[in-house]
């Protein structure tokens, strides 16, 4: 066994021996407790942002492990804002999201990349006056983590530590709230919304919830089988110039075909006068289907598949795909172990492929630890393995 397998496995064997001993932000997963819609725990409509009051408690019972405790009994006050210390009025959600880890990657077996990454530590609210909403956040971002923020900067500071908003918006709930109406900078509704925000899914569709939201107009819809959302994109107002801002569409409907099973498609359209990497007029797009099916309580299994359409002046237009399959199991109250396979295709280029093999432990209600094998090769490279460690907390 080379030197880099070895610390590879030792590092794997150690996180395991931390975890399997001990006796679920949107998790899509959450399917397998027959939750197949996001506004009942979340006041994002699509899922994510802020945990309301029942999504709190359901936080404490289904996801973090409980140590002998039924899922009959209260969780208490520790679930709450800043652990039920400072009493919240009932019209308002606070948050805050605190997200470090550490990263290392080998290729050709040698270790050419090892820091630490400082990826979230953002605080919110959400105040409802009756049928009105007002909701945002507002955080900090380090400077050597500019790739993965730059773009929900409000600040500019290319060399320092800058200030950041993802999310801000007003919005009125109508039909006894099975609609929403909103306006602002939001996450993109499409796909499946899932933490892992540098799967290709994600980063080819350019709808990660760590900097890729935009502002615009978006009508939400949640009923009892279908759930949907369409946004009018109006461009990303937090950076410049104007030419730099796509304008266009996203949109999802998901059905629920069974209490564990649902069934969704996804449509993306944007134009941008100068696209942020090329510099050239693009026309993007991404369309394509997702699913999330729990065949037994313990075990979810997610997919997406996209189809992606770039059309760059002067370049012409080529086509690609990206999709991945995720297999979480929930070994014990929340220990997951879960395998991830994804793949990307971009223009004329060859398929590549990526591997995932994830340990994760929901402590307590608050806090999570876990630790990601990532294994990644496109075509004409010579590959990458990582290991990330991560530690999150939500305040």
């Amino acid at each position: 066994m080379t030197r880099r397998y070895a610390i590879l496995a030792a590092a794997l064997c150690a996180v395991l021996t931390i975890l399997l001993p001990k006796t679920a932000l949107a998790y899509p997963w959450m399917i397998r407790h027959e939750y197949t819609s996001c506004s009942t725990c979340h006041s994002d409509p699509s899922g994510g942002g802020f945990l309301t009051e029942y999504g709190r408690a359901q936080s404490a019972i289904l996801l973090s492990s409980r140590y002998g405790a039924s899922e009959e009994e209260e969780p208490g006050k520790f679930k709450d804002f800043l652990f039920g210390v400072v009493p919240t009025p009932e019209n308002v959600l606070f948050g805050g999201w605190i997200r470090n880890g550490y990263l290392w990657t080998f290729s050709g077996g040698d270790l050419v990349d090892n820091r630490l990454l400082k990826m979230r530590a953002d605080l919110g609210t959400q105040i409802k006056v009756s049928k009105f909403r007002a909701s945002g956040t507002v955080g900090f971002a380090a400077a050597d983590a500019a790739s993965q923020s730059q773009q929900a900067w409000v600040t500019h500071n290319a060399g320092g530590a800058n200030l950041v908003s993802r999310e801000h918006w007003v919005g009125v709930d109508l039909d006894d709230d099975a609609i929403l109406l909103r306006a602002g900078r939001m996450n993109l509704p499409f796909g499946i919304r899932n933490i892992e925000h540098t799967m290709w899914v994600r980063t080819s569709s350019r709808t990660d919830t760590n900097q890729n939201q935009q502002h615009g107009v978006s009508l939400a819809y949640t009923g009892e089988k279908l759930r949907g959302e369409l946004m009018a994109i109006l461009g990303n107002y937090q950076i410049a110039p104007d030419a730099y801002r796509e304008r266009g569409y996203s949109g999802l409907l998901e059905l629920s075909l069974a209490p564990r099973y649902s069934l969704g498609v996804s449509s993306l359209l944007t134009h941008a006068a100068a696209d942020l990497g090329s510099r050239v007029a693009t026309t993007r797009q991404a369309h394509g289907l997702f699913a999330r099916l729990s065949p037994v309580r313990p075990l979810v299994i997610l997919a997406e598949a996209n189809a992606l359409v770039n059309s760059a002046e002067g370049v012409g237009t080529s086509g690609g795909f990206a999709g991945m399959v995720q297999a979480d199991y929930e070994i014990v109250g929340g220990v997951h172990l879960a395998a991830t396979g994804e793949t990307l295709k971009v223009g004329s280029a060859g398929a590549g492929i990526g591997g995932w093999l994830t340990a994760w432990w929901f402590i307590a209600p608050h806090f999570d630890a876990r630790v990601d094998l990532i294994e990644r090769k496109l075509a004409d490279s010579p590959g990458a393995t990582s290991i990330l460690l991560q530690l999150h907390a939500y305040l």
